[in-house]
């Protein structure tokens, strides 16, 4: 075999040479299942050794096929034909062992699942900040989940501001790109929110125009973008964001030192955080209230991921963006 691989040659050897299952068999007719030993032509009476101190067994006679140990025989120097056929049992055999025992990250006791949506009655422990915001309109509960949702899949998006507010309510007005991209112009500019904040406040959501129900959907999803956003530098090497639960109060504060980046969590109840970054990840967990602390290698213009998980958000994270500034 190819000698430059970085597979161990133990494990390789081990592979080959272990009885295959029905369902482990590669197609072609230089491997069979020892069941079907009977059915299977010797290539010649006597097989040459595989390997330095390896023999092959004589060929047991027909009547006692069936008891035979069936040992793989191949000509070890045709590579374009042996080749596919070991990688194809290579890949299998990989493909059952992560099936039987899939990986788990180092602060993970068991296997999880990690939705890709919120949805507004699992998220609810999320909400109670969300009724704080300084956004007028009576926005409703779903209505903030789905724009929770959506903010966290595209808060590390380092575009424009407007079309990130276009991507997190185009959910919610799917048939509206060009009212989206009027609204969107407007409510990124900083003077609109203010100047708009008080002719809004006298507007209901659900009676609302499209219009309106885009620009408060917009300003609601500013405000949290601005909620779950982080960004330290040189110059301000410190930020604490909170976020109220109904569990309590979550501190989260990202502090920039050298070339390292340090999250503190005070957490209101148990729970965990992971920290990742573009090659990097790291993790921690507890089963009380209490503060968790992660470091993480990091540079200007580096983005930073902090999902942060409660025991009682049902396995809906709340996701943080932390920013190196240059």
């Amino acid at each position: 075999m190819n000698r430059d691989s970085d597979i161990p040659e133990d494990l390789l050897l081990k592979l080959l040479l272990e009885p295959l299952t029905a369902d482990d068999s590669p197609s072609g007719t230089r491997f069979s299942s020892a069941a079907n030993a009977e059915s299977v032509e010797p290539e010649s009476s006597s097989a040459p050794s595989l390997y330095p101190g390896y023999e092959s067994t004589p060929a047991a006679s027909t009547d006692n096929a069936s008891n035979a140990t069936y040992n793989p025989v191949f000509d070890s120097g045709d590579l374009s034909t042996v080749q596919p056929h070991f990688e194809a049992l290579l890949k299998r055999r990989l493909r059952q062992e992560i099936a039987h025992r899939p990986p788990l990250f180092p602060w993970e006791k068991g296997l999880q699942d990690y939705p890709d949506a919120l949805q507004a009655g699992a998220a609810s422990i999320w909400l109670d900040h969300l009724k704080n915001l300084s956004v007028p309109g009576g926005v409703p509960d779903d209505v903030l989940a789905n724009l929770l949702n959506q903010c966290q899949q595209v808060t590390a998006d380092l575009r424009q501001t407007g079309r990130r507010l276009v991507e997190a309510v185009e959910t919610l007005f799917p048939a509206q790109p060009q009212t989206l991209e009027y609204v969107a112009g407007l409510v990124a500019r900083p003077a609109y929110r203010s100047a708009q904040t008080q002719t809004l406040a006298q507007v209901d959501y659900a009676n609302a125009s499209t219009q309106q129900q885009v620009a408060l959907a917009m300003l609601a999803a500013q405000s949290i973008f601005e909620a779950l956003s982080l960004t330290v530098s040189e110059a301000n090497p410190s930020q604490e964001q909170t976020w109220l639960t109904t569990a309590g109060l979550l501190r989260v504060q990202a502090t920039c030192s050298e070339s390292h980046l340090e999250v503190r969590a005070v957490m209101p109840m148990g729970g965990s955080v992971v920290l990742t970054s573009l090659d990097e990840t790291a993790g921690s967990e507890r089963s009380t209230p209490g503060e968790l602390v992660l470091r993480l290698a990091t540079h200007p213009g580096a983005l930073h991921r902090l999902d942060v998980s409660l025991a009682q958000a049902q396995g809906q994270p709340l996701s943080f963006q932390v920013m190196i500034a240059d």
